[in-house]
């Protein structure tokens, strides 16, 4: 299934208002207004981020009012969190209309909002993961430092951990490059919902990725209202609309939409990566005879055959040497013994007297022996080899191919998923693994 992310900011996106606002404020006797403005007041004057500045005041208003706060009091203030139109039910339901349609679809929080009480909401346990702004406890279970402080520009590092899989605040391997078709969930396959400004870094980044960047609103207040429509005219968002996440609104029908484009994408227009865990791939593989046939139909239509293929790159040979008949070729780049994977440097032929690199191939055969190299084992083993064996990617490297070359590249040098079937080409035996493009 092709994996899809939803990620929501929280406050006045899902919830009306601030979640500190709804009971723990009250309980301590404190004016919302005055809270924010002292908030506000000593970000300025201490030059901090105002994010470090509410969680410091927290902490110091529960002290002077002698009032206890631990893990589980700050959750208890989450359980009577009010939501927009349709929020509790919303979840489930879109959920089940992406698998109907074959996408795995998950939920995400990224808010600057108080960790502890958004688990402690009614909805916590419908999203993959919570992040959000979170206190040390002490052996005693007292707040007393923050944990993680997560502002406006830092809602963009989240999106990269959502698309990299990466799901901690802590591992900085999410600054490590990783190619589009190689990430759990491509950003143009991921939607971001918030309320306001404080959402624009991330709405815009996502944007900018040909994901899908969505403002709500409270129909009853007017000033959020202007703000929404402002960011639609200034192009940091797709689409700005009512705050209601009923069956039917304008929300509902963004998100189908763009569920429907997303599939309709796979099956007839570019190329779309599945992620997969090992143990998906060979739960898959164990499924694929029962979705072959069907499959097969669906891309009728599509790059059905290597001849369309061959016809869209003006290909009339495939060689791993170079030579004056061959338009396309493979070069080893590096071979790494220690991740038993090859690298080839892939070329297309321009004019009569040179060769261009347009791009790089790495080829994963996890269960090769150490010391056993690809490009011998392949050759060797090829009419042998399992489904679920491979990793591999492809990466533009020359950008002024065409868009219609590089989307029949990303097809061919892809097409090595779910399926039994292989032909003799010398570029399968020394590299891919070839079949329906997937």
């Amino acid at each position: 299934m092709i994996k899809m992310a939803i990620a929501y900011d929280f406050d006045g996106t899902l919830a009306m208002g601030n979640i500190q606002e709804n009971s723990f404020l009250p309980e301590l006797g404190i004016d919302k207004n005055d809270f924010w403005q002292q908030v506000k007041k000593e970000a300025q004057d201490q030059n901090m981020s105002e994010i470090l500045a509410y969680m410091r005041l927290i902490i110091r208003k529960a002290d002077d009012a002698n009032t206890k706060i631990t893990y589980d009091v700050l959750k208890n203030h989450g359980k009577s969190v009010e939501f927009f139109k349709g929020v509790e039910e919303y979840f489930d339901r879109i959920k089940d209309y992406a698998k109907s349609k074959g996408v795995d679809l998950e939920h995400y929080i990224i808010s600057s909002g108080t960790k502890e009480m958004i688990e402690g909401t009614k909805i916590a346990d419908k999203f993959e993961t919570i992040f959000a702004s979170s206190f040390i406890f002490d052996p005693y279970g007292k707040p007393t430092w923050p944990a993680v402080a997560i502002d406006y520009t830092s809602k963009t590092q989240y999106l990269y951990r959502i698309s990299k899989g990466i799901l901690n605040t802590w591992d900085s391997q999410v600054n490590k490059p990783v190619a589009e078709e190689k990430r759990k969930i491509r950003f143009e396959n991921m939607i971001y919902i918030g309320d306001g400004e404080t959402d624009i870094p991330a709405m815009t980044l996502l944007k900018s990725k040909k994901g899908i960047s969505i403002v709500v609103y409270d129909v009853q207040n007017a000033d959020k209202v202007t703000q929404s429509k402002e960011m639609l005219e200034h192009g940091k968002v797709n689409y700005a609309v009512p705050s209601d996440y009923t069956e039917g609104s304008p929300l509902d029908d963004i998100i189908k939409m763009t569920i429907d484009k997303i599939i309709i994408e796979a099956k007839y227009g570019k190329y779309q990566s599945t992620y997969q865990t090992q143990k998906e791939k060979l739960q898959d593989n164990q499924d694929n005879s029962n979705v072959t046939e069907e499959y097969k139909e669906q891309r009728k239509d599509k790059f059905d055959n290597e001849e369309q293929y061959l016809r869209t790159l003006g290909i009339t040979k495939f060689s791993t040497e170079r030579d004056a008949t061959s338009c396309i070729y493979l070069e080893q780049d590096r071979w790494n013994d220690r991740g038993y994977e090859t690298t080839f440097r892939m070329y297309k032929k321009t004019n009569e007297a040179g060769m261009d690199m347009i791009g790089k191939i790495k080829i994963c055969f996890i269960e090769q022996k150490k010391g056993e190299h690809t490009i011998n084992f392949l050759e060797k083993n090829f009419k042998t080899l399992k489904n679920t064996k491979f990793i591999s990617y492809f990466q533009i490297t020359k950008i002024d191919i065409t868009e219609d070359e590089e989307t029949a590249l990303r097809f061919l040098l892809n097409d090595i998923r779910e399926n039994d079937e292989y032909d003799d080409q010398d570029i399968v035996k020394y590299s891919l693994k070839r079949g329906i493009p997937f």
